[in-house]
């Protein structure tokens, strides 16, 4: 929804929406949910202080992009 999407611009992605929707993008390339994951931890956490006290927003944004691939 809005508010998560508001809520991750924000805390994961440093107020970018761009990076935002780049990495939302990428994510739809992946053909399963561990693929997808794995970018995340590899390649998107590192550029953003690994997420550090966003534990909440990291939790509920993985959430989401594990139910597109249900």
């Amino acid at each position: 929804g809005l508010n998560d999407r508001i809520g991750f611009v924000k805390n994961l992605f440093g107020n970018s929406e761009e990076d935002y929707n780049r990495v939302l993008n990428q994510l739809i390339t992946y053909d399963n949910f561990s693929e997808a994951r794995s970018f995340i931890e590899d390649m998107v956490k590192p550029d953003y202080n690994d997420w550090q006290g966003k534990e909440e927003y990291e939790q509920r944004f993985l959430e989401i992009i594990e139910k597109k691939f249900a």
